[in-house]
């Protein structure tokens, strides 16, 4: 199969080990492979005037909206956000689990099967998790997505940083950055 049939996806892991739950939340972005060369350009301009390392919550409600409208013209097949909130002791491994959940339901429950490529930001590596579905089955999985799709990387760790207001609803609509995509999921694993 050609490799632009198929998906990339941008994970986002967050540890949040320092909480007694969730231990990990994982955001996804996913993009069809024939269009990620346009992802890449086209969020770069949506995120060209943020800070770097911009948190969704610090930013001004002007500045929120403005980055949602321009996020909209992003091409993407989906966008998922899992935190993990098992107990430890009904879980070897929290990202593996938040993997697995992101390949039977949601929005990417679809694409599973799909060829894939992957691309990890937030310098958290895969560890145990490298044989869940998803990574174990893709192509290629890539440590570093900030050195190779830089603008879509950095817009999937905003994604991670404005889930939970989003989440709790906490911000308006035209505030929501997942509002900006046709087809989202967040939760969690009970």
């Amino acid at each position: 199969m050609d490799d632009m049939n198929g998906y990339t996806l941008f994970l986002a892991v967050t540890d949040r080990t320092g909480r007694p739950r969730p231990a990990y939340a994982l955001t996804t972005f996913a993009v069809e492979t024939r269009r990620l060369d346009e992802a890449e350009e086209r969020a770069g301009a949506a995120l060209a005037d943020l800070p770097p390392g911009a948190d969704w919550t610090g930013l001004a409600p002007s500045v929120r909206r403005e980055v949602v409208d321009r996020v909209r013209t992003v091409p993407h097949y989906a966008v998922d956000h899992t935190e993990h909130d098992r107990a430890p002791e009904r879980s070897a491994s929290p990202l593996a689990d938040c993997l697995r959940s992101l390949a039977a339901g949601g929005p990417l429950a679809g694409i599973a099967a799909a060829p894939r490529t992957v691309y990890v930001t937030g310098g958290l590596p895969v560890g145990d998790a490298e044989s869940a579905p998803l990574l174990a089955d893709a192509r290629a999985v890539h440590p570093d997505a900030e050195a190779h799709f830089p603008a879509l990387a950095r817009l999937t760790a905003l994604l991670a940083t404005a889930a939970a207001p989003s989440a709790d609803n906490a911000v308006p609509d035209d505030e929501d950055l997942y509002d900006a995509f046709d087809r989202y999921a967040l939760g969690g694993l009970a």
